[in-house]
């Protein structure tokens, strides 16, 4: 199949998975329903595995922010889905034999936990996690503060290091033995991701489901696309609101067509970095893959709440698309790496 084949059907897939979402948003977002149908569905279009291996990721990123245009909650588990696949392709074949077929069809559920391994290696804290070794691998004990797509039967993959300090990356079930997930929060917007805490207590983890002993190396091959593929949902839910709210600027609305001509430079600019450094990951420059993710993240707060103020009463009924993507964005500034974080990160570079 040709390039120009391969994007036509991606660009196929995609409309049918953006149709599919927009269908369900309402019922995501009342926890009617879970995400695990959506991840199943864009399994089925071959949306999770699209572009896997390339160096250029743009197809995964420019699915997401469209996707997140419908809902960040199916935006978001795609990138939980997607950032477990990316961490499978890069074991070692035994474990790829075993689990990657059945994340890139949709049939499993991936929980990424590797937000703790990205704060420590920037210095911000040691792994929550320590294995003790045992002549089979380690026994891993010690709390993951939170991670998403936490599903029965799902694979985490997660950070741990060794009694020596040394990190390491490996995956286990949500079902395996000494693995307790607490009960989900009532959460903003986001209920439908199964998102939660969890506590591992002598979870047994051989040898062979270790990704890697080389924490450091793994997250520097991961980093751009985890970065990239969150920001791509923060520019997608900042779109949707610019969209809506260029509709609504008239009468009174007229009184913020600065502010929306400001917003809409502002995604003009942090979108074409966006794809530009997803067109080649590898080659993006550290305070760069930084700076679009804390633009994106600052872009969808503001964007939503330029919405909702000309949307007016309206906007505040909890069934409204535009009271939703409001309660979606206030997630943004807080989810790892949070805009604290993303601040001292950046700061270090200067």
């Amino acid at each position: 199949m040709t390039a120009s084949a391969d994007i036509a059907v991606l660009d196929d897939a995609l409309t049918e998975a953006t149709a599919f979402v927009r269908d369900r948003a309402v019922a995501l977002d009342k926890c009617q329903t879970d995400v695990r149908v959506d991840i199943a569905e864009f399994g089925r279009l071959g949306l999770l595995g699209a572009g896997l291996g390339d160096t250029g990721i743009g197809g995964i990123v420019t699915a997401v922010e469209q996707i997140a245009g419908e809902s960040l909650a199916a935006a978001f588990s795609l990138w939980a889905q997607r950032m477990t696949i990316e961490y499978v392709a890069r074991a070692p074949e035994p474990i790829r034999a075993a689990h990657l077929d059945e994340l890139v069809s949709g049939r499993r559920i991936g929980v990424t936990a590797m937000a703790a391994a990205l704060k420590h290696l920037a210095g911000l804290g040691d792994l929550p996690l320590v294995g003790a070794p045992t002549p089979a691998g380690y026994r891993v004990s010690g709390p993951i503060a939170w991670a998403s797509n936490v599903f029965p039967e799902a694979l985490i993959v997660f950070p741990f290091r060794d009694e020596t300090g040394r990190g390491y990356v490996a995956c286990t079930g949500t079902d395996s033995a000494g693995v307790a997930a607490a009960p989900c929060p009532n959460l903003l917007a986001l209920g439908a991701t199964s998102s939660t805490s969890l506590r591992f207590t002598d979870v047994a983890v051989p040898d062979g489901l270790v990704i890697t002993a080389d924490l450091a190396g793994f997250c520097a091959g991961i980093r751009a696309t985890f970065l990239l593929v969150q920001s791509a949902f923060c520019v997608g839910i900042a779109r949707r609101a610019l969209e809506e709210s260029e509709a609504l600027l008239r009468g009174l609305g007229e009184q913020f067509r600065g502010d929306f001509d400001a917003l809409a430079s502002t995604r003009d600019d942090v979108r074409a970095r966006l794809h530009t450094q997803a067109a080649a990951p590898a080659d993006a420059d550290g305070a760069a893959l930084l700076e679009v993710r804390l633009d994106a993240a600052r872009l969808a707060v503001e964007a939503t709440r330029l919405e909702f103020v000309l949307r007016g009463g309206a906007g505040y009924a909890l069934s409204g698309a535009t009271n939703r993507r409001l309660r979606e964005a206030a997630f943004l500034p807080i989810q790892s790496p949070s805009e604290g974080q993303l601040r001292w990160e950046l700061s270090q570079y200067r």
